[in-house]
């Protein structure tokens, strides 16, 4: 049925007066279900009895602390000093249980008294949220993916440094390594480094143990996968996946001394995987490492005729017609299969994106290096924490497996609940059924808080 003209136009001649009071509304209801969630979890327990035996000083307990700034990730603040944005909003102070939030310097100054040790209580924290996900999921296969990622810092933070930052080559910054659970998209663990720190190096093996320890401690019998770009082609860490006998996927890089472009030259005949995709397995004789190595090679076609003037490279093989790379790997597999296998795990490179731009993670709040380390760790914490919702919540819904190794189940970034159902206008009313939270009519939002309500309910009788 059309509608007429004077039905969905309406005259606006006068602007509104704007004015500011004390009011029980709420720009974000959604924080209610996240509410009573934290209750069913217990988290406000959980983080008291992971700091039990560490001593922090000012008005603010730890759990005053971590809550604020979980709720300051979820409705979109990115800096310390937006608090003063939320302070006064209803829902948020009601998530947070107290009656004024801290200010962004209060919190500033309880981040720097971290320390190696007290940073711990976060690390044991974020994998106790994350492993009794992984078991409820009954995970046959446990993959994990590791990656450094880059954040720029000012010229006064502790422990930055000059280093491998492809934005600004000048600019100081952290490169913190992650490791990340491809079924489900968790990060399980988070080190914060200086920003002049190779990928491989700085603790990254001893990360890699521990993570593999963890997963085999707390989930016995599991298999267990690494994929690992080519800054991880260490002869260390290779040793220790195959003296461990976990399967594993390194890409290689084309190091002048390994000799990958003249094997790939020579090579006449090459396996057909499909019609763009070729391959050949060949073992090759490393030198400086004294051994000899099975590497698969793989050629992809990109063009039937190269660029005008394509730019050649002196190191790596492409020439405008085919791109080359080479994956190293104990996984027995097709080839056309470990190559969708490696490349699965650019999933984590989207989930850095997120947790970076929704959680807050690029955020330097401090120039104290433990600080900032805790302030990564507790938006690791939120990002695993809005996972498990999802999971528990049932938002989510079942994906067809692939070789890729990617999210068994769909996950809606934290940018959409937050448009959703998170940042929604709600009055606060005092009836006589109760305190009651009071939303616009919304059919589609209605449905999504009703869904949410009734497997809450279901959770906490459980």
């Amino acid at each position: 049925m059309r509608l007429e003209k004077h039905g969905i136009h309406r005259g606006i001649k006068s602007d509104l007066k704007i004015e500011f009071a004390p009011q029980q509304i709420s720009s974000y209801s959604g924080l209610e279900l996240f509410k009573r969630y934290f209750r069913i979890i217990r988290l406000n327990h959980r983080i008291r009895r992971a700091f039990q035996g560490y001593e922090f000083s000012g008005d603010y307990g730890v759990v005053d602390c971590v809550l604020t700034l979980i709720a300051l990730y979820l409705v979109g603040g990115h800096r310390l000093r937006h608090l003063a944005y939320i302070g006064e909003d209803p829902l948020v102070k009601r998530l947070c249980e107290l009656t004024s939030l801290p200010s962004d310097r209060t919190l500033s100054r309880w981040l720097k008294q971290f320390t190696n040790d007290s940073l711990q209580a976060l690390v044991s924290l974020n994998s106790e949220i994350v492993f009794e996900k992984l078991n409820d999921m009954e995970l046959r296969t446990v993959t994990l993916d590791f990656d450094g990622t880059v954040l720029s810092t000012g010229d006064k933070v502790q422990w930055a440094h000059r280093g491998y930052n492809p934005q600004n080559r000048h600019a100081k910054s952290y490169f913190p390594l992650l490791c990340h659970v491809a079924q489900t998209g968790h990060f399980l663990q988070v080190k914060n480094r200086p920003g002049n720190i190779h990928d491989a190096k700085c603790g990254a093996l001893r990360v890699i143990k521990d993570c593999v320890a963890q997963v085999r401690e707390q989930m016995a019998g599991v298999r267990i996968e690494v994929r690992m770009d080519a800054a991880f082609f260490q002869e260390e860490i290779l040793d220790y996946l195959q003296r461990e006998k976990i399967e594993f996927a390194v890409k290689v890089p084309m190091w002048k001394w390994l000799k990958l472009k003249e094997t790939i030259n020579v090579r006449r005949h090459w396996h057909h995987a499909d019609g763009k995709l070729s391959w050949f397995r060949n073992i090759v004789d490393i030198e400086q490492w004294s051994q000899k190595v099975e590497m698969t090679f793989f050629r992809e076609k990109v063009s039937d005729k190269p660029p005008k003037n394509y730019q050649l490279d002196l190191f790596t093989p492409d020439d405008g017609t085919y791109e080359y790379s080479v994956i190293c790997s104990n996984k027995k597999l097709t080839a056309a299969n470990l190559l969708d296998f490696y490349n699965g795990r650019c999933a984590m490179e989207h989930h850095i994106a997120e947790i970076k731009g929704e959680f807050a993670f690029d955020s330097i709040p401090t120039q104290h290096y433990q600080g900032n380390s805790a302030y990564q760790q507790i938006s690791a914490l939120t990002y695993n924490l809005v996972r498990n919702f999802q999971i528990d919540t049932k938002l989510t819904s079942k994906r067809k497996p692939t070789a890729s190794r990617t999210n068994v189940v769909s996950f809606a970034s934290l940018k959409t609940l937050r448009f959703e159902w998170i940042n929604v206008a709600g009055r606060l009313l005092t009836l006589a059924s109760g305190k009651t939270l009071r939303l616009n009519e919304c059919p589609v939002r209605q449905k999504i808080y009703t869904g949410i309500t009734e497997t809450l309910t279901e959770l906490a009788a459980a």
